[in-house]
């Protein structure tokens, strides 16, 4: 099995949170287009580390600023269930997905998620990724 490094699984995800917003911070009302993959829950959790579903494409003021993830949880929250970036049933089944304990080694649960985010790039229709 050849090593997949943790900054390609990390590209592969980049290009997933970006196409599927379009290339536009996801945060209501923002036209921001310098953006980069934000976890809803901190990556340091492996369980979520690799998962398109659990990140949003947001800019720097709406991952850190004064209305954001980091500094107002609660009302971003609010926020992006009240304009339909995200539904209920998406933070329950990312809140589920942080509670998984991951018990394979970070070598063969990279690999696995090399094969998941390459299927959805497909899917999608991205092209031009390195397998």
């Amino acid at each position: 099995m050849n090593k997949v490094s943790d900054k390609y699984i990390r590209d592969l995800l980049r290009e997933i949170v970006s196409f599927r917003a379009g290339g536009v911070c996801e945060f209501p009302g923002c036209k921001n287009t310098e953006c980069d993959p934000r976890h809803f829950f901190s990556k340091d959790s492996l369980s979520v580390r690799y998962s398109y579903e659990s990140c949003l494409w947001l800019c720097q003021a709406h991952h850190t600023g004064r209305i954001s993830a980091h500094s107002e949880p609660l009302i971003f929250e609010a926020m992006i269930i009240y304009y339909q970036v995200r539904t209920i049933e998406w933070l329950q089944e990312v809140i589920d997905r942080k509670n998984q304990i991951i018990t394979v080694a970070p070598e063969i649960y990279r690999e696995e998620w090399k094969e998941k985010l390459l299927a959805e790039l497909k899917r999608l229709g991205v092209r031009g990724w390195r397998v």
